[in-house]
């Protein structure tokens, strides 16, 4: 995600993303770092279901790109990391190898590296395949609290592009980036490499517009049939583009706010 909003971290509590190192001295004194292979796995599948917009990082470099994890292979000990945006990412991650990944689940950022990374294709989609860190950052407490997109009841319209197929939705999580919307049921049968087009949301009184570029499909619930689906803003008119970065910036002043009571 499809993504959660940034979350703050407290200095004298927490490192950042961009700051972590694995070393095994301080691993050792750190009580807030994974190791527990079980724990690591049963993670990162949480994760993979709930499909939040990943943040990467690659050392020495201020850029921030999006990502998600796409799949958690735990027979063959490694996960599916899906292309990332902006584009240019991609040119750097083969280039460098190795990354930085954040994002947050249940309210807590967690990080990691991923290194020896292995690219694939499909649908004409990159991706990558990088072995299951065998630690990860995670204090295991919220920093701040979290603030559900859900609590906003953002509506949100399109059309697929494939089928041609109207759908109304509810919008699930929201970046800068792109967005996860549930729906009742995939009548519009949406699959990865999908295009939404048209698409409308409602953020404090305006209309916003964009394509979306489907990345994942998952069924939420086996029993009612209702959808995650998430992915990429594609086509977003600058007016759409600054409505939607004053939103999310409001959102995280307010995540500021809260971290400072």
């Amino acid at each position: 995600m499809l993504g959660k909003f940034k979350t703050f971290f407290k200095k004298k509590e927490t490192i950042t993303a961009s700051e972590l190192e694995f070393d095994d001295e301080k691993l050792s004194s750190n009580p807030n770092f994974l190791i527990n292979q079980k724990k690591i796995l049963d993670l990162l599948k949480d994760i993979e279901t709930d499909s939040p917009l990943c943040t990467i990082v690659f050392e020495g470099k201020e850029e921030q790109y999006s990502s998600s994890i796409l799949d958690v292979q735990i027979e063959n000990n490694q996960l599916i990391l899906d292309e990332l945006l902006p584009a240019s990412g991609n040119k750097l991650l083969i280039s460098e190898n190795k990354l930085k990944l954040s994002t947050i689940h249940k309210g807590i950022r967690l990080a990691f590296k991923l290194e020896d990374i292995k690219i694939g294709s499909s649908r004409g989609i990159a991706y990558y395949k990088a072995a299951i860190p065998d630690r990860i950052y995670y204090p295991q407490r919220r920093s701040t609290p979290r603030i559900q997109i859900t609590t906003f009841n953002i509506p949100f319209s399109g059309i697929s592009a494939r089928t041609n197929t109207s759908l109304g939705a509810s919008v699930f999580d929201l970046s800068r980036n792109g967005l996860a919307i549930t729906i009742p049921n995939n009548i519009a049968r949406l699959q990865r490499g999908d295009s939404i087009k048209n698409c409308h949301m409602t953020i404090d009184q305006q209309d916003i517009t964009f394509d979306l570029a489907v990345r994942f499909v998952k069924t939420a619930n086996q029993t009612t049939g209702k959808t995650l689906i998430g992915g990429y803003f594609e086509n977003t008119p600058s007016k759409s583009r600054n409505k939607l970065e004053r939103f999310v910036a409001t959102i995280e002043r307010e995540e500021i706010r809260n971290r400072k009571e």
